[in-house]
């Protein structure tokens, strides 16, 4: 069972190149973003412990029974309102985003909003089923494309033309002051942990979180890794030109296996893979998040048969989505994706501790 929690975890940091992360971070690099990486692992890994040790007090239960227990029936629904919008934007920046990349890269004779129906239309119907078979998706997902990740992400660190004397420039600014958008940008590397507030539902009672140690530093590795290698590729200066930063480096690299010579096809590809499975993930959460606001609403890990409010609420998804692409482009989604990273900072730091002083208050109760 700790394997759900680590595959949650690694999922959204590898999703961060998806969302514009590295990008930010690379547009502060010398006005603090080093600084402020090493604040975010810290944040991260604190907030990591706090919510994995709050949550294992309630086995079973994601965070709407939590709140339901403890809370005015009122106050839970404003939040779990929210909560669901907050999920909902999440995954939509980044289907979004990638849905102009394969514009942009594969087919810029294809219409953005085509690509997008295909994506939305694959996603919605993933989310509308049981959590339990969403875990399962996201864990093969995960098996078949985060190998090949890791073996780029590998390659990129092991490559002749990498400039380390551009990281070194770089790394050097690291008294800089930290920002707080270079911070809530950091820290969304380890924010894969929040995924607990529904997928806690299915661990079974006299659950423990193991192997906690492991986070700060696959979090650590992953962030040095997609900030640094781009600035190696570019240089200090020429980094700061393009706005799909991985995709370009990724087709900088060549590999000598066979079909396989430009990386970027590769990588492509499996980001593919990886963004159908955030998105579906994402608003199966937000889609329980707001089902959890109906008066006959039963949290169900397993349903034999799909509610007809799971279509409802994901077409509605789908729908926003495609509205909110017709009515942004490029440079407002990357603006709004900064705002929603620092937003999402204090919505995470909200939750972690009032769900933690939640699981002391239980505690003392017992």
């Amino acid at each position: 069972m700790n394997r759900y929690v680590f595959y949650n975890f690694i999922l959204v940091s590898f999703i961060n190149l998806m969302l514009y992360v590295p990008h930010i971070l690379i547009n502060f690099r010398y006005t603090g973003a080093v600084s402020s990486m090493l604040i975010g692992i810290v944040v991260g890994t604190v907030l990591v412990y706090m919510y994995t040790s709050a949550m294992a007090r309630f086995p079973g239960k994601g965070l709407p029974e939590i709140l339901k227990f403890y809370c005015p029936k009122w106050l839970v629904t404003v939040n779990m309102i929210f909560f669901g919008i907050m999920w909902w934007f999440a995954t939509t920046i980044v289907v979004v985003a990638y849905a102009v990349l394969i514009n942009r890269f594969f087919n810029p004779d294809a219409n953005s909003i085509i690509i997008l129906l295909m994506l939305v239309l694959a996603c919605g119907y993933a989310a509308t089923r049981s959590t339990l078979t969403v875990m399962f998706v996201v864990e093969i997902g995960l098996i078949v494309n985060a190998p090949v990740i890791l073996f780029v992400l590998f390659k990129a660190t092991r490559s002749t033309q990498l400039n380390w004397d551009a990281i070194h420039v770089v790394a050097n600014y690291v008294t800089a002051m930290p920002t707080l958008t270079c911070i809530a940008a950091a820290s969304f590397i380890f924010t894969g942990y929040i995924n607990l507030s529904l997928f806690n539902r299915l661990f079974p009672p006299n659950f423990r979180f193991k192997f906690r140690f492991i986070y700060p530093f696959f979090g650590a590795m992953i962030m040095l890794i997609t900030f640094f290698v781009p600035i190696g590729f570019h240089g200090t200066e020429g980094v700061n030109q393009y706005i799909y930063i991985w995709s370009l480096t990724a087709d900088s690299l060549l590999m000598q296996y066979g079909f396989i010579e430009r990386v970027l096809f590769l990588f492509l590809i499996v980001y593919l893979n990886l963004t159908l499975v955030y998105t579906m993930s994402g608003w199966h959460q937000a889609m329980e998040f707001i089902k959890s606001c109906f008066p006959s609403s039963k949290p169900e890990i397993d349903s034999p048969k799909t509610p007809v409010s799971n279509y409802v609420i994901v077409g509605i998804f789908a729908l926003l989505t495609l509205i909110y692409l017709v009515m942004t482009n490029e440079k407002m989604n990357m603006l709004f994706t900064s705002y929603w990273l620092v937003v999402r900072l204090f919505v995470e730091l909200y939750v972690v501790i009032w769900v933690f002083v939640l699981s002391r208050r239980r505690s003392k109760a017992a």
